[in-house]
Order: C-alpha cells, then sequence, then structure tokens
C-alpha cells in the first residue's frame, strides 16, 4: 500500500497580511497557483498520491480548490479544525485517519529531497521516527539538532544556548516519517488542548523511541515571511521543471592535484589519472564538484583568498583541458587552528558532509547515483550513509 503523507495546511499567515489575501498560508499565491500545488507536485514526482490535508482557518477555501484531488491524479481526505490545536493536536485531531505508518509535512516549506533516500532508510533502519534535516550556518535563527554517528537523534539544542564554536548545524527540515503506535500514549492523554510537535512532543519521543535525524539535501524554501515568500515566487517553478542529475564530487589536494602539505599558489602538479578519469565522468552528463578542506586556513599557512585563488587556477586549467567544473566548495574552518576566526567546529569540514549539503542547494542532484571521489579514507569517505566513495589510491 503506498504510503500516506499528511500535511499540516492550518496556518493563518499572519506575517504575510501585507502581500497575500486573507487566506491560509499554505495557498499563498506563487505564479497564479497556491503553493500547496506546487508542494503537491514535489510529492508526486516523488511518488507520493494518498494526502490527508490537516486544514483549520478557512479551510473551505483548500477544499474548494483541491476537491477529492481527481483533477490532479491523486486521493485527498481532511481533517478539519474547528479552532487552533498545534501541530500535535492538529495530528491527534486526525487520529481515526491516519495509516499506521506516514510521512508529516509542513504545509508551509519546500524542501525539495529525494525522498528515495528517505525511503531507503526507513526500510533497512525500521525507526519509529525520522526527521529528514537540512544543512544551516544561520544558528541565530534555529536550533539545532544533534545525531551520533548512526543517526541517532542525540539532543535538540534551542537557538542562543548553542555553542560560540560552532559556525553550523543540522536543523529540523521539516519533513517527519512516524509510527501511530510511536504516538499513541500522547494522543490517550490529549484533552483537546493545544500541543505543540515540535517544542512539547519531539523532545521526549526522541528518548523514548528509536528516533533518527538524517542529513537530506536539497533547496529549501520558507514562504513564512515576506522575504523568503518573494524568492519562493521566482524559484519554486523552476526547481519542478529541472531534472536531477549525478555529480562526481571530487577532492583537490591528493586527488586533483599532488599534496605536499598545505597548498597554495600555482605551481601545481596536476595527477594525469584524475584528470582521464574526469574527462570520462563529464562526457556522461555528470555535474563536477570540487569539495576542498582548508584546513591551511584556520592555521595561518595562508589567506582564505589565497586559498580561493588556488582553486580558481585549478577550475582554470581543467577547463582547459576540457572539464568543465560546475562549482567548488571549500572548508576554512579547523577546531584546532592558529586563527581565531577560524578556530571553529564546522559541519563543512570533510568527513562531515556539509559542502556537499551546500551543494544540494545550488544544484538539483541525485545523490543516489553520485558519488566522492578522493585519495584519503579518514576524510573523503562521507558522513553520508547513502553516498558512495571511489579512492584514487
Amino acid at each position: 500500500m503506498e504510503r500516506q503523507v499528511v500535511i499540516l495546511a492550518g496556518g493563518l499567515g499572519t506575517r504575510l497580511r501585507n502581500v497575500i489575501q486573507d487566506i491560509p498560508k499554505p495557498m499563498a499565491d506563487i505564479r497564479g497557483k497556491p503553493f500547496l500545488e506546487y508542494l503537491l507536485k514535489l510529492l508526486v514526482q516523488n511518488g507520493y498520491h494518498n494526502f490527508l490535508f490537516l486544514v483549520g482557518y478557512k479551510n473551505e477555501i483548500i477544499k474548494d480548490y483541491f476537491g477529492d484531488g481527481s483533477k490532479f491524479g491523486v486521493s485527498i481526505d481532511y481533517s478539519n479544525e474547528e479552532s487552533p490545536l498545534g501541530t500535535g493536536g492538529a495530528l491527534f485531531n486526525a487520529w481515526d485517519k491516519l495509516s499506521d505508518e506516514f510521512f508529516l509535512i509542513n504545509g508551509d516549506t519546500f524542501f525539495d529531497v529525494q525522498y528515495e533516500i528517505l525511503e531507503d532508510f526507513i526500510k533497512s533502519r525500521r525507526p519509529d521516527i525520522l526527521i529528514a534535516l537540512r544543512y544551516s550556518n544561520d544558528l541565530s535563527r534555529y536550533g539545532i539538532i544533534e545525531i551520533d554517528d548512526n543517526y541517532r537523534i542525540m539532543s535538540f539544542v534551542e537557538k542562543g544556548k548553542i555553542s560560540n564554536n560552532r559556525v553550523d548545524g543540522y536543523i529540523n527540515g521539516g519533513i517527519y516519517f512516524m509510527r501511530k503506535g510511536t504516538l499513541e500514549p500522547y494522543y490517550c492523554d490529549w484533552k483537546k488542548q493545544t500541543i505543540s510537535l515540535e517544542k512539547d512532543m519531539l523532545p521526549e519521543l526522541t528518548e523514548r523511541f528509536q528516533s533518527y535525524g538524517l542529513p537530506v539535501g536539497g533547496k529549501f524554501i520558507d514562504i513564512g515571511i515576506p522575504e523568503d515568500y518573494f524568492k519562493a515566487r521566482e524559484i519554486i517553478p523552476k526547481i519542478l521543471r529541472q531534472k536531477r542529475k549525478p555529480v562526481v564530487f571530487v577532492d583537490r589536494d591528493g586527488t586533483i592535484i599532488e599534496d605536499h602539505g598545505y597548498v597554495h599558489g600555482t605551481d601545481l602538479v596536476f595527477i594525469e589519472k584524475t584528470i582521464e578519469f574526469l574527462k570520462r565522468e563529464k562526457e556522461l552528463g555528470k555535474y563536477i564538484i570540487i569539495i576542498t578542506n582548508q584546513a591551511g586556513v584556520a592555521k595561518g599557512v595562508f589567506s582564505e583568498e589565497e586559498s580561493i585563488k588556488t582553486t580558481e587556477y585549478v577550475v582554470e586549467y581543467l577547463k582547459k583541458v576540457g572539464i568543465k567544473v560546475d562549482g567548488y566548495y571549500y572548508c576554512p574552518y579547523h577546531p584546532d587552528g592558529t586563527v581565531e576566526k577560524y578556530r571553529k567546529i564546522s559541519l563543512l569540514r570533510k568527513p562531515e558532509p556539509g559542502m556537499i549539503l551546500k551543494a544540494c542547494e545550488d544544484f538539483k542532484i541525485d545523490l543516489k547515483k553520485s558519488y566522492m571521489l578522493g585519495d584519503n579514507e579518514n576524510t573523503d569517505k562521507i558522513n553520508l550513509c547513502y553516498l558512495k566513495t571511489l579512492m584514487t589510491r
């Protein structure tokens, strides 16, 4: 049986009142169609057709537009809140319509993830709860979720309480896999009160049950504030038209060029075996993206600007020999750096996957068909269970 997708669609859109009509937030106009229709199309592209909309404020607008879903090639049912109950309350209010297993998705955010990766993880790990995590370096706006090496959720850290030594973290992507049985004890105690899934339930649920957070990549857009809403109007239609492409993520020092320690400048020795390999992969239509740790910046060996110039020299050389590099990402941080600005803990530093997740925001990537090409098992075997690694030595 196809998995049910439950969408939280009861938002009022208070912060958007100056730019949209008095309508439910998920119905905000994006190029002549409601935001919720684009979200529905994204989910259909990922193979889902069975939906439950949790509606509230002016719910008739949503129901009149989408009906039973047949004109969109899907099945849509509804659960109506008479008054706001919070995200947890909205879920409990729909209790009798919930499947035993389901995805729960925020109806005002667009996260272009590869759901196939989530489904594979669910099949292999059998979680009670799975949260799709996204990379963020805006720790003033969001709290973070800490996970261990097996993707088990360790803790939720509120914004304002995050260590000053961190520059980034994993945040809640607004996509959850849940089992109804996991929620049952909370439902039995529910007295029709307002309850937040994120604040009131998840911290305790993740302690009691098998709960995982999986970092995933993709463009993320939250239409909750006017600035982001205007971005969404430009970006979302383009995203849905794009096709995913595989990537060769390639290390720089030791893989593309010889590594003699803290490489910088233009006196470089290129590794011919790698060059020929990348030519063949480019001919197959793959993106080529360089990702490189640059601890020399943090340790004061060379400046960030010098590091960038070296990479741009590499990119230009590859272009001359027939290899277009589609993008490059670097990490200037190191926890043992001597330059205070860069003496930080960062998910950008390989083997953490921050640079790859950032690339997924800029490119529509098929991560299941992509891989990391590197020379060092310790740093180039990326901490993403679904990304393959190919070593050059």
